[in-house]
């Protein structure tokens, strides 16, 4: 079944991530405004933190979740733009460079062009690719903060921007999940960009930001200002560390471990007194005991101050802290953590909050959630949205804006 005609744009976003896939459906009316149509969930299966190891399993789980979505309103979804993440992704930031000739030296739609893919003229190794080329800043004669040159005059036009690359291989292995599900894959977002669409404002991308976006097998952290991508960076710890971590110290079933996380973890442990205690299923014939909650938090405190002191060694050696005036924004399952957001004002000294998702008219509470926000973002990506919008594999990727500039 074919996808209904209608007279708005329909966009699907596919988010897979390590504990849970999410599809989204919207609508965008001519305004560019979105409206929510539908949405499905499934558990994460043949994948490990984003990477497929089984592919038939990997399928099924994604065309479940689909599959949900589609029902509701009676309409496939045969595009898809999908979210992309996992340590295997990598980011850089590059500069370029172009000479301006002709009779009045003024910058075409073709010189921008060719100027960021100057940017890209590095040696990349063969089993990595190009995912996201996103402009920083135009430089024109060295005069800097231009974000559109077209139309202007001058010599030498410059440009800074921010690469996103990832292992082929992987990648590919990811869009053929979606192909055995039935579907196309229109669009590859890196995950940190999705999520940051649909939690930061344009102000705090404007005055400086950072997106910490905690899911369930790796962190994103994407630095955003003067409304430019200035540094992401995927790290290897996720909601599951956490969840393995109690698993080991307590000696208790992974799942038994995940209830427990989200019944009773903390990452502070002043408030708890030293009675207080929780019953810990064993592991297999093992009996019931019972175990102190200060245990518990000072087992999800230490991984916690582990992935705070490491995103503070990477935002000290990509960004001046004293310009992101607009502070953190966390998301993703592992923000709901109790504790995490105090935590995070504590080790990075900044004021933070917690991001929902937003952008699109009718979020229902399913997905006013932060462990949504790069399932939304996907669409809001979609809509053609003020940041990085991919074209599709194999071509340069720009600013939507920017791109929409340069093809009139």
């Amino acid at each position: 079944m074919k996808l209904k005609k209608k007279k708005n744009p329909i966009i699907c976003g596919l988010d897979v991530g390590a504990s849970k896939i999410c599809m989204v459906i919207a609508r965008e009316h001519v305004d560019g405004s979105l409206e929510l149509l539908s949405h499905g969930y499934s558990e994460s299966r043949g994948l490990n933190k984003g990477v497929v190891v089984n592919l038939d399993d990997a399928a099924a789980a994604i065309r479940k979740a689909a599959g949900e979505a589609e029902k509701k309103i009676n309409m496939s979804a045969d595009w898809v733009r999908l979210g992309a993440g996992g340590e295997h992704f990598e980011s850089f930031n590059s500069r370029g460079a172009v000479s301006i000739t002709g009779e009045r030296q003024e910058v075409t739609a073709d010189l921008a062009s060719q100027v960021i893919t100057a940017s890209q003229s590095l040696v990349i190794p063969t089993d990595r690719e190009i995912v996201h080329v996103l402009p920083q800043e135009f430089f024109l004669d060295g005069q800097g903060g231009i974000k559109n040159p077209v139309g202007l005059f001058g010599s030498q036009l410059d440009v800074n921007v921010h690469i996103m690359t990832c292992q082929s291989a992987l990648i590919q292995n990811l869009i053929n999940a979606v192909n055995r599900a039935e579907m196309r894959v229109q669009k590859v977002v890196a995950q940190p960009l999705a999520a940051a669409e649909a939690v930061l404002t344009k102000d705090e991308k404007e005055l400086g930001a950072v997106m910490i976006d905690i899911g369930g097998g790796s962190t994103s952290v994407a630095v955003f200002q003067r409304n430019a991508v200035r540094f992401t960076t995927i790290l290897p710890i996720g909601g599951y560390s956490f969840t393995r971590d109690l698993a080991y110290g307590l000696q208790t079933p992974i799942e038994e471990a995940e209830r427990i996380k989200k019944a009773s973890g903390t990452v502070l442990t002043e408030p708890i007194e030293d009675d207080d205690h929780i019953p810990v299923p064993g592991i297999g014939t093992h009996s019931t005991r019972t175990v102190g909650r200060k245990k518990i938090s000072g087992i999800l405190r230490a991984r916690a101050v582990e992935l705070l002191e490491l995103i503070n060694e990477r935002l000290r050696a990509a960004a001046d802290e004293s310009q992101l005036v607009a502070g953190i924004v966390i998301t993703g399952g592992g923000s709901m953590l109790d504790g995490m957001l105090e935590l995070t004002e504590e080790y990075l000294d900044m004021p933070a909050r917690r991001g929902l998702p937003m952008g699109i008219q009718g979020l229902n509470d399913e997905l006013s959630r932060p462990e949504c926000a790069s399932a939304v973002g996907l669409t809001l990506f979609g809509a053609g949205a003020s940041v990085p919008v991919p074209s599709p594999r194999g071509t340069q990727w720009f600013f939507g804006k920017f791109l929409s500039l340069m093809e009139k």
